[in-house]
């Protein structure tokens, strides 16, 4: 996936909007014509679209808090201070 184009911020959301109302990914996707690879790529580092992707609700009270451990996890990961992640 070296390479792969990223969505940008507002593409995401718009995409987790489209999802959130039932939508399929693909009509989701095709709607603002989005690449499925960019998407995926996408999903890789957005916690909040890849949540929408599995079917959940990414503000639901339950996936706000799995989205901040993840968030909270991976900036572990790049080495920030465990102080300056909260």
């Amino acid at each position: 996936m070296t390479g792969t184009a990223r969505l940008t911020a507002r593409q995401s959301a718009q995409l987790i909007t489209a999802l959130r109302h039932g939508r399929p990914l693909d009509e989701a996707a095709a709607d603002p014509r989005l690449d499925l690879t960019a998407v995926w790529a996408t999903a890789r580092t957005d916690t909040r679209l890849a949540i929408a992707l599995a079917g959940r609700d990414p503000d639901a009270a339950a996936e706000q808090g799995r989205t901040a451990r993840a968030e909270y996890l991976r900036l572990r990961a790049l080495g920030v201070a465990p102080s300056l992640p909260e």
